[in-house]
């Protein structure tokens, strides 16, 4: 890497920042290594070959590398002197339509906003899906935590969709249990999407991983969102936020080799829409993740 490139600053962060395009083709092989990667056992859509709802963080990647590269910078995990890692804390998923076997799916990255909470610092990325002919498959915002302040675990700027006096609720009785190994986090963190080859990775590279935020190698958060993608899965008909859905997800703790996941949700009726909100709860009783899952003309 050139000694002129340095290494993108808070400073930097100036929203309207884009990437170049990322093209990616759908073919059953990728689709088929996302599935294997996540554990993803779920029922197919009948009739069609539809990706898993988690599958669009992997065709439609998000790569604050590219765009920072744009203005002669690297990101904090390509920096060789001081490098340092920039987690996943929350996502915002807008569904337009399914993402189906043999489509191109064109994305860009853009700095969205940054904001500042009790003295940590947040970026939000945003990923701007189409197919070939420009038509919207999805959006999604992508939280990260860019430096921690001194008042501990972080929050995110992800929010539950808000419950009116109207809303019904009821508790399924579905459990999902995912356990997470060192394979499972490098299966993951080895899918390709478009990663430069110097970027440090806390899913893959455990040296680096040490020194981190977590002290330990994770888990990517949209694997997790895939997880709890995985539980509505079961209780609603595969896919069926593709067409308009809304997938909002926060992490509250890291998921690290020998962590069992025990994903279950409550389902809340409103006017015009269904909402699941789905959580994720490790062996030890914390709650690791939360999705809220918002069905339209419900």
């Amino acid at each position: 890497m050139s000694d002129s490139i340095r290494r993108f600053e808070w400073d930097d962060a100036l929203p309207g920042l884009r990437s170049d395009e990322f093209v990616v083709q759908v073919t059953d092989a990728a689709i088929f290594d996302y599935k294997n990667a996540t554990g993803d056992a779920s029922r197919e859509t009948a009739g069609t070959q539809v990706a898993p709802l988690g599958y669009v963080f992997v065709a439609a990647p998000q790569r604050r590398h590219a765009l920072m590269g744009f203005v002669g910078c690297h990101a904090p995990e390509q920096d060789t002197e001081e490098p340092r890692s920039t987690p996943y804390v929350g996502s915002n998923v807008r569904f337009h339509r399914a993402i189906e076997l043999g489509d191109t799916v064109r994305s860009v990255t853009v700095l969205d906003r940054k904001f500042e909470r009790a003295g940590n610092r947040f970026v939000v990325f945003r990923v701007d899906a189409t197919d070939a002919d420009g038509e919207p498959i999805a959006d999604y915002d992508y939280t990260c935590l860019w430096e921690r302040g001194s008042a501990g675990t972080p929050g995110s700027s992800s929010r539950s969709a808000p419950a009116t006096v109207q809303d019904v609720r009821s508790r399924t009785g579905t459990v999902l249990v995912k356990s997470e190994t060192t394979e499972t986090i490098a299966a993951y963190g080895n899918l390709e999407v478009g990663r430069p080859d110097d970027w440090l990775s806390t899913h893959t590279n455990e040296e680096f991983a040490r020194t981190a935020i977590f002290g330990g190698a994770v888990n990517a958060g949209v694997a997790t969102v895939g997880y709890t993608a995985q539980w509505l899965d079961l209780v609603e008909r595969p896919g069926i936020l593709w067409n308009g859905g809304r997938f909002e997800s926060r992490a509250f703790a890291p998921v690290q080799a020998g962590d069992d996941l025990y994903i279950t949700g409550e389902r809340r009726e409103g006017e015009g829409e269904l909402v699941y909100e789905i959580v994720a709860v490790n062996q030890s009783g914390v709650t690791a993740f939360r999705s809220v899952a918002t069905i339209p003309g419900a």
